[in-house]
């Protein structure tokens, strides 16, 4: 199973970056992985409404979802899980014969309803709010995590 992370709008800050970088590396050692991002959204101006925003964002993801069967939205509305409850589930998802799964970081105001009607599942990080930016390296950690949890790695220390 392919898994890609895809992120609306460009990462801005170098320690972003640079830790994306890190599991970019490290997470194909188990699975097939990408990391995408659309372009940021340039709206005319005086056209700030957040629905507009939205849609113009969908567009830029429409066709990079053409491949996936299987999207997960990263929202703060959605099933919350430990780790190890996190990998229990990236297994059964790889046991479906899933060909790729996709996980959606939202842009600033969240997702337009184009996207969440194509979405099978919604994922919650943590029931803390973190920026668009930051959920970025947080999802590719968890990502990275649930596949050493799977695989017996000692990544993830169990207490």
């Amino acid at each position: 199973m392919k898994v890609t992370l895809i992120a609306i709008g460009k990462t801005t800050e170098k320690w972003i970056r640079e830790g994306l970088a890190i599991y970019e590396g490290r997470i194909p050692h188990y699975i097939r992985f990408a990391y995408i991002e659309t372009d940021d959204v340039k709206l005319r101006a005086g056209k700030h409404d957040t629905r507009l925003v939205m849609e113009a964002e969908a567009k830029k993801v429409e066709k990079i979802l053409e491949t996936v069967d299987h999207l997960v939205l990263l929202d703060e509305n959605g099933k919350e899980h430990s780790s190890e409850q996190f990998a229990v589930w990236f297994q059964k998802r790889q046991n479906q014969g899933l060909k790729h799964m996709a996980f959606l970081i939202g842009g600033p105001y969240g997702f337009a309803e184009s996207i969440k009607s194509k979405a099978k599942e919604k994922v919650s990080l943590s029931k803390m709010t973190f920026s668009h930016q930051m959920v970025r390296v947080f999802a590719a950690e968890q990502i990275y995590r649930a596949q050493t949890i799977l695989k017996g790695d000692p990544y993830h220390h169990r207490g």
